[in-house]
């Protein structure tokens, strides 16, 4: 019968001193005394089960004296296996570690030996191990045995070979990025490349408008007030066949007035330069004043016009100008393409307070669903008969929309063959934010640069002026454009003095003494702006009022360099009678300093302003009014008290001190509620106050005006 093997128990029992550590000689002190060596063997096993890592220690003569739970549990040693010696313990080993470490432990096995060997580990829960065999020695400095530390390395193992990975993975991520960097980094050139072209593209584009507005819109503009003189009669009678075909010339010239009116919006609109105007309007007022425009276009036809507003609706606020562009847009197309019934203009309330939806219903032609996503795309018709028949470039609808979407609203389309359309937009209210924007130089010498035509009217002539007529001296050098305006005016108590060089404008201005001074801007030699500047400069024309008359629409820059009248081309007479009249009685519009340093609020003062032919100028801040006044006659200051730095108490008072600026008068526009410290500061015949809560157009309109007949009372 074979002799059994001794259990892992008994081993440890008969060659270790587990269960009496005082007995282990060779790692203890011969003389401790036995309760304290108990003790230190207790410790010492404490110690040693306590371990994080599997602890083994083999005596000096091979034999196992001691290891840990750890490191049964480590290599999963049943209780029938005895490990007696360091070969017991090999062998044990060589199911869960690389030969190579066994090879190398069994060779070089000996007193001296020591190695610390990072392997891999065959075990279900541990993947990797440090082994650690390290010699110890007794007291006196001899060999006693070895000490093995196998330590569980799997998570930082792990957590390496994560990082090695994630480093891996990040450089090849950066190699890609590097690479793709470069990539858009030459797409990015070419970008700019394109750009470049695209920027060049826009603005020959743009000059090549500004050229063919003015060259097409110069003759126009001849041709429809020569149209328009001779339809009035002013040279004679006309039998009818003459007055038809006038009639004919008058109308094709305003379809190609319009014509290019569409192109060059198109064209503001696409680059940004399509500036937003917003003020409140009384819609009633709007739709009424609309009709008045619509109604010349229906006695051609015996269409019905009729106009339908929701009850409850009374002031909204919008850009009214682009409004009714658009309202005429839908309103002439519905006519054009509606031959019996009637044309409704509806305005009516949305489920939101500030938005309107207006809608133009024909009875017309009707439209295809499938040309409902199409039809607001420039250039673009319905068909090609259509276009015969009706005639028409496909631009006014994508002017339409583009200037709808500009509005912040949306337009659509609902329509049936046969039965008619109906081309509905909804409207946001809007509070005004944004001024106008200055023509750019490339865009000015694009105007400008045209060759210069003879000169019909002598600079050098002699005029014998009636001193019982006023003198209007018109700087333009197109003989058709003086050739109307002095048709224009000789019905009036006028007479015209025609100068056709920008340089010799202020010399006849100072020779003559007009009482009004009409000036276009595309001069040779010198244009408006210098020649502008330059009356205002000489003494004896600098309080002569100067009214622009271009189709260069700048009025920003033009009031700002001291203009009292803009006026755009093509001129009505009408109005330019009106406005003739006014600057020649009063020697110049009104003007107004506005003093507040909220933007949107101070320019919808400046908008109510220029509707009543004030000419305004608007100063954000304290220190910018004060210095505005002391350089410029203003008519009235209109003063904002809540400004930061420099209030508007600091403007008065500096205003007050300076004799140039004393007896300007101020009205104050305040939301502030004043106190009777405040009210004793704002006492003298000069100040007026405002109440912001009682605002309105109409009541400021009419403050303005008792302020400004008292102050010319007062002088």
């Amino acid at each position: 019968m074979a002799k059994k093997k001794p259990s892992l128990k008994s081993t440890v029992s008969k060659t270790s001193t587990h269960n009496n550590p005082a007995g282990r000689k060779r790692i203890s002190k011969k003389d401790l005394p036995k309760k304290e060596a108990g003790q230190v063997g207790f410790l010492l096993e404490t110690l040693i089960q306590s371990s994080p890592d599997a602890l083994l220690i083999v005596g000096p003569d091979g034999k196992v004296i001691r290891y840990n739970n750890k490191f049964t549990a480590l290599l999963t040693v049943n209780s029938g296996v005895a490990l007696i010696s360091e070969k017991d313990i090999i062998a044990q080993l060589k199911n869960y570690v690389p030969s190579y470490l066994l090879q190398k432990i069994e060779s070089e096995n000996g007193p001296n030996f020591s190695c610390m060997e990072d392997v891999e580990f065959s075990h279900p829960d541990v993947k990797y191990i440090q082994c650690q065999i390290q010699p110890m020695q007794d007291a006196s400095g001899n060999y006693a045995g070895k000490l093995w530390v196998i330590r569980d390395r799997t998570d930082l193992v792990q957590n390496q070979k994560s990082v090695e990975h994630a480093s891996r993975d990040i450089e090849k991520r950066k190699f890609d990025f590097e690479k793709k960097s470069q990539d858009l980094g030459k797409a990015y050139r070419e970008v700019e490349e394109l750009n470049k072209s695209v920027t060049e593209a826009n603005r020959l584009k743009s000059e090549f408008l500004s050229n063919m507005s003015h060259e097409l819109r110069t003759p126009l503009n001849s041709i429809l007030a020569l149209s328009s003189i001779l339809l009035a009669r002013m040279d004679g009678d006309l039998n009818e066949e003459q007055e038809k075909q006038l009639k004919i010339i008058e109308k094709s010239g305003k379809n190609l007035l319009r014509l290019i009116n569409d192109i060059l919006d198109l064209s503001k609109i696409d680059s940004g330069r399509m500036d937003i105007f917003n003020s409140e309007y009384a819609v009633h007022d709007f739709a009424e004043s609309l009709r008045m425009t619509i109604m010349p276009m229906l006695k051609e036809t015996d269409l019905e016009f009729k106009i339908d507003v929701q009850e409850g609706i009374d002031i909204h606020s919008s850009d009214e100008n682009k409004l009714k562009q658009i309202l005429l847009n839908l309103i002439s197309n519905a006519i054009k393409f509606t031959h019996k019934g009637s044309v409704t203009l509806l305005v009516k309330r949305t489920k939101f307070d500030d938005v309107l939806e207006y809608s133009v219903t024909d009875t017309g032609i009707g439209i295809e669903p499938s040309n409902f996503e199409t039809i607001f795309d420039p250039f673009r018709q319905l068909d090609g008969s259509a276009t015969r028949k009706y005639g028409g470039t496909g631009l006014g609808l994508a002017v339409t929309k583009k200037l709808v979407d500009l509005l912040g609203g949306k337009i659509w389309v609902e329509s049936e063959p046969g039965k008619g359309s109906a081309f509905k937009f909804i409207l946001p209210a809007k509070l005004r934010g944004t001024t106008s924007s200055v023509l750019s130089d490339t865009e000015i010498a694009g105007m400008i640069s045209k060759e210069k035509k003879p000169t019909e009217f002598s600079d050098e002539k002699e005029f014998q002026l009636d001193p019982n007529k006023k003198t209007i001296m018109v700087v333009d050098d197109d003989n058709e454009f003086l050739y109307v305006m002095k048709k224009y005016i000789s019905e009036g108590n006028y007479q015209i003095i025609p100068v056709q060089d920008g340089e010799a404008a202020v010399r006849t201005a100072i020779k003559y003494n007009p009482d009004v001074i009409t000036l276009d801007i595309m001069m040779p030699k010198k244009d408006g702006w210098e020649i502008l500047q330059e009356l205002k400069r000489t003494p004896q024309t600098k309080d002569t009022p100067v009214a622009i008359i271009s189709m260069i629409d700048n009025k920003k820059l033009g009031y700002s360099l001291g203009t009292a009248d803009y006026i755009v081309k093509p001129v009505i007479q009408d109005m330019l009678l009106k406005r003739l009249n006014k600057l020649s009685e009063e020697r110049g519009l009104k003007k107004i300093l506005i003093v507040d340093d909220d933007l949107s609020q101070a320019e919808l003062v400046e908008e109510i302003l220029e509707s009543d032919d004030f000419v305004s100028e608007v100063a954000t801040s304290g220190e910018m009014a004060i210095q505005l006044a002391k350089r410029k006659p203003y008519d009235l200051v209109i003063l904002d008290l809540l400004m930061p730095q420099i209030d508007g108490f600091a403007v008065l008072k500096n205003l007050q001190n300076d004799p140039l600026t004393e007896k300007m008068p101020v009205l104050i526009l305040t939301g502030k509620l004043l106190t009777q410290e405040d009210q004793k500061k704002l006492t003298g015949r000069h100040y007026y106050v405002f109440q912001k809560s009682m605002f309105s157009r109409e009541k400021l309109l009419e403050q303005i005006h008792v302020i400004l007949q008292k102050d010319t009372q007062r002088i």
